[in-house]
């Protein structure tokens, strides 16, 4: 070993190695200086020290076998004769060459994996090991894109595509993404494989409408986004009319269901599209009044009200035209207020439900009018036979799955609001008011971190319903600059930001005392109006008749600060009490089973208790 050691250091092998780690040391530090502001990609550091580690046994390799001498680098002389050593033949440079050549591969693939490693491509590993498989029996129909002159046709368009989506779904095998999945992807930004991926399916149905004076061309093409090869596609030219659509509808769905039997070795079903109305106007009105529905705000819920409303005078044997209708005044009260436009809306749901019903006994959403309004007004059995009704007649609608776990939520059964909650959002799983009372169904139970994990998920979709019932959750977890940021929206958005401060104590510092907040809300008019005329004390004291009957969170939600407010525990519990009883649920209850959160007490009474939200933390 001493003359190992002395040979090495007579042919400089030591010297070499450590001026060679002094310089590679120094080269990374620059590399890793740069790489940022230079544009270099996130995986060169990587890569350099995969070829300096490469290089170091050649650089030894030079030292042991060469040496420079005035006329230039030559072999190393012979070993002295006490060491033994041979000089390096052959057979030696051939295997240290391999070597060499098997380094550098592998600094290159280990470098070309770990940029694939990087944020994206840690992405893409996870998305693909947690992503469902691809059924070759599944399909998208995205929206058909307007190519009409005026470029007004949007609505008809995406009506087009609906009436063929909700056909395929009456297809058994055949897996249809859900409307609200397949219609974010507007416009020619993202290509069919990308969108197929995205949605999980193997098939995409596109095409395109043009109205122009008294006729239509409607053209359609089924894509393999696995070969990105088309499968069918056809033109149709037909004068514009209501009968026309609908066959042009039938048709293309046909032709669908033959090109992906074909495909997938299948005895192709029968598939027919319903033609419930031979008024072109009533149904163009209709197909507008739903794009409405779909995106509708403040704004324009009279508008869509009004669409429809003309659609079934136009027509009033139009069953689909009624049901929409029930739909949109259904949820009129919640949007624009049955006081400011002088009617009564859930009456006139049940009227325009009743009238789709009895013209076509088969359409689910009628049910889930009933359902909704049946809720509302607290009438249980009702609500769920209605909705009951509308998953029997179309057991593929999110809404009726979302419908009936609502009216479950509300009367106190979590464990079967999540059962339909996650139903909806198997069915649509972008249908994110789904998520969203998942979310509180799951809080509601006692699985605070899966509720907390819901909601910040629909909020990163834009979903902003209900946001206040989580701000106590969030104070409760410790976590008051996100309980502070949610409620400095909400009182933003309510153009009442003066109140911050008093809603922040009374929702997260529970020694704040009524007098206190009373100060607060005093100050808070002040600033808002300029004066206290006006000014009206708040009642903190909650009874039977200052208790939100309606109010399914006041109910449920544990984390409620009224629960834990020294100065009105005693009076909020004692009116919870009253409320479950006024809104007929102890009733509901001794037909239906208690929920596990309620018991019976004798022949006329109950208790209910909460989860622990103490203990939960």
């Amino acid at each position: 070993m001493t003359d190992l050691l002395a040979e090495l250091r007579r042919r400089n092998v030591f010297r070499v190695a450590a001026a060679y780690l002094v310089v590679g040391w120094l080269v990374l530090q620059v590399v890793g200086a740069i790489e940022t502001s230079a544009g270099l990609p996130s995986w060169t550091d990587g890569f350099a020290l995969v070829l300096l580690i490469t290089g170091f046994p050649i650089v030894l390799f030079i030292a042991w076998a060469f040496e420079l001498t005035p006329e230039g680098l030559k072999k190393t002389s012979a070993a002295d004769e006490k060491t033994g050593f041979r000089p390096l033949g052959t057979t030696d440079f051939v295997l240290i060459g391999l070597l060499v050549i098997v380094l550098g591969v592998a600094g290159f693939q280990i470098a070309t994996r770990d940029s694939a490693a990087g944020p994206d491509g840690l992405l893409a590993e996870a998305n693909a090991g947690s992503s469902m498989p691809v059924l070759d029996a599944s399909i998208a129909v995205l929206p058909f894109v307007d190519l009409s002159p005026e470029g007004d046709q949007a609505y008809f368009g995406d009506g087009i595509a609906e009436e063929i989506l909700n056909v395929l779904t009456r297809v058994n095998g055949l897996h249809v993404a859900s409307r609200t999945s397949a219609f974010q992807f507007r416009g020619d930004e993202f290509g069919i494989p990308a969108i197929a991926q995205e949605l999980n399916v193997r098939h995409i149905l596109e095409g395109s409408v043009r109205k122009a004076g008294s006729t239509l061309r409607i053209t359609a093409q089924l894509i393999d986004s696995e070969t990105d090869q088309h499968l069918w596609s056809d033109t149709f030219d037909r004068p514009l009319s209501a009968e026309n659509i609908f066959a042009i509808q039938d048709e293309i769905a046909t032709e669908i269901v033959h090109a992906l039997s074909e495909t997938l070795g299948m005895d192709p079903p029968e598939v027919s599209v319903s033609t419930d109305t031979e008024n072109l106007d009533a149904y163009e009105l209709y197909l507008r009044g739903q794009a409405i529905f779909h995106r509708r705000s403040f704004d324009n819920i009279p508008d869509g009200i009004a669409y429809f409303e003309q659609a079934v005078d136009a027509d009033p044997d139009f069953a689909r035209g009624w049901a929409g209708l029930a739909a949109i005044y259904g949820i009129a009260d919640s949007w624009i207020g049955g006081g400011e436009a002088n009617r009564d809306f859930d009456a006139l749901a049940l009227v325009a439900a009743d009238r789709a019903t009895a013209l076509d006994a088969n359409l689910s959403l009628p049910y889930s009018v009933r359902s909704n309004v049946a809720r509302r007004r607290l009438e249980w059995t009702e609500a769920l036979n209605q909705s009951n009704a509308a998953i029997e007649r179309d057991p593929t609608s999110a809404n009726a799955w979302y419908f009936r776990g609502s009216t479950w939520l509300d009367a106190g059964f979590f464990d079967r609001a999540v059962t339909d909650f996650e139903a909806c959002l198997d069915r649509d799983p972008d249908y994110e008011i789904c998520r969203r009372f998942l979310a509180f169904a799951e809080l509601y139970r006692g699985n605070t971190d899966v509720a907390i994990e819901l909601f910040e998920a629909s909020i990163l979709t834009g979903q902003k319903s209900y946001m206040q019932i989580m701000v106590p959750v969030y104070f409760a977890v410790r976590d008051n600059a996100t309980a502070l940021y949610y409620l400095a929206y909400l009182s933003e958005s309510r153009g009442n930001l003066e109140y911050l401060e008093a809603n922040y104590h009374f929702n997260g510092d529970f020694s704040t005392t009524n007098a206190e907040l009373e100060r607060m809300l005093r100050a808070a008019y002040f600033r808002e109006n300029g004066s206290l005329e006006g000014y009206r004390a708040p009642t903190f004291e909650f009874d039977e008749t200052t208790f939100p009957v309606q109010s399914f969170d006041l109910r449920w939600n544990p984390f409620q600060p009224n629960r834990f407010r020294p100065e009105m525990s005693e009076g909020f519990a004692e009116a919870r009490h009253g409320a479950i009883e006024a809104a007929g649920l102890p009733d509901f209850w001794r037909e239906h089973g208690f929920p596990p959160q309620c018991q019976p007490v004798g022949e006329d009474d109950f208790e209910c208790g909460w989860y622990d939200a103490e203990a939960d933390g």
